[in-house]
């Protein structure tokens, strides 16, 4: 097992240490009003200060109350989040999504949620995607470079953990950690995905237009390997950093190259990440992400049942995804999960409200460092401990590259 696994294996087996402290309910207090403990308590926090994440969460036309519903399952104030409707959607939908945001006063409060004023064209059968998914990084190291990792979500993905467990667990995780689904194994991938020439209109027309083939080929890259896997990512800040502000010039001429690549978002930060010394050892050969495929399986994903909420839960990860709109497994999801009200913010240690039918317990604020994770925290750590203990999971062709030609 390389040192990276076993520098992550270490700090997953510190949180199951940790973790028996989790569930030792709290004594009672006999003052009636809510305290709210800050990092000066006399009493030393044994976890390791909480990550922060910055959200990029994109749709399309219709998709503004999908993306506030999907904000209010992963919100956390300690965050950033970034809201995206492509140009499909008519300009009267963002500054309604922008009006809910602002309606939200836990959202204007923290003052840190975003929405887009001047949408991106996206084609997820171009290279728009990836152009979309740099200019959300960007603005988000813009508006703060705090955070420690990128999370892209689509307006159908849905969280299967409350944020407490999730930045639970990743304060144990290195923070250069990239979590980027890939293989070099690119089968008919070859013909149909790289090496056609593809122009995405989205690149050049104001106005919706028909993606472009060309009639030649080309061959293979031979300066560096070409990786494919899952569009879903979670980045390192470092390595968004170096896709934006790149360095050395392998972020700019692999963008060149994407840029006349089919779905460019389900290769470009695999081929990157995997071709650069500084972050080839820092690639978890997972996205977190649950999907589930048709049978013969088809180009997307196939959408997401009831039926299947046992097999995401006990998947261990912490988001899943495609959900038609509203669909009840989401609601059950919200209840049994998230222990998330209808319209409201999922609670987290954060909201020191009280629990009431009619009250919202996050329109009271604690201390936004205290984390009170539960049962999802633990399926989410023992995945990434299965994933670790799993001996042929580092031996991907990520690593094995270097060790031939480095």
């Amino acid at each position: 097992m390389s040192k990276t696994a076993l520098k992550l294996l270490f700090s997953l087996l510190s949180v199951s240490l940790f973790s028996l402290l989790l569930f030792v309910p709290p004594t009672s207090r006999a003052s009636s009003s809510p305290r709210s403990f800050s990092r000066a308590a006399d009493i030393e926090n044994p976890f390791p200060s909480p990550p922060r994440v910055a959200y990029f969460i994109s749709g399309s036309e219709g998709d503004g109350p999908r993306i506030l519903r999907l904000l209010h399952a992963v919100y956390h104030p300690r965050n950033q989040y970034l809201l995206h409707l492509d140009r499909r959607a008519p300009q009267q939908q963002r500054e309604t999504l922008a009006v809910s945001v602002q309606s939200v006063q836990a959202f204007v409060a923290a003052d840190n949620v975003n929405v887009v004023g001047q949408a991106d064209s996206v084609y997820h059968g171009g290279s728009t995607p990836i152009a979309s998914l740099l200019h959300g990084a960007a603005i988000l190291l813009r508006f703060s470079n705090q955070w420690d990792w990128f999370v892209n979500l689509g307006a159908s993905d849905y969280p299967l953990i409350p944020q407490d467990d999730f930045l639970h667990v990743l304060s144990f995780v290195p923070k250069d950690f990239n979590f980027i689904q890939h293989t070099s194994n690119i089968g008919w991938k070859e013909y149909q995905r790289i090496i056609p020439i593809v122009v995405d209109p989205g690149l050049y027309l104001a106005s919706k237009g028909e993606t472009f083939v060309g009639n030649k080929k080309r061959i293979l890259p031979t300066a560096y390997r070409f990786f494919t896997g899952s569009p879903y990512v979670i980045l390192s800040r470092k390595l968004v950093e170096f896709s934006i502000r790149g360095w050395d010039n392998l972020p700019r001429t692999l963008l060149m190259y994407f840029s006349n690549t089919e779905s460019s978002h389900r290769g470009y930060f695999q081929t990157l990440a995997c071709n650069s010394r500084e972050f080839y050892k820092t690639v978890v050969n997972s996205d977190l992400h649950f999907i589930a495929w048709d049978n013969p399986p088809r180009k997307e994903p196939r959408n997401l049942w009831m039926s299947d909420l046992n097999k995401m839960l006990g998947s261990g990860v912490p988001f899943a995804g495609s959900f038609h709109p509203n669909d009840p497994v989401l609601d059950r999801i919200d209840s049994f999960v998230l222990h998330r009200g209808r319209g409201r913010t999922a609670p987290g240690g954060w909201c020191i409200g009280r629990h009431e039918r009619s009250r919202d317990p996050c329109q009271l604020w604690g201390d936004v460092n205290i984390l009170r994770p539960g049962p999802a925290a633990k399926r989410f750590e023992k995945l990434l401990l299965r994933l670790m203990a799993n001996t042929t999971f580092w031996s991907n062709l990520c690593v094995q590259r270097w060790r031939i030609t480095g």
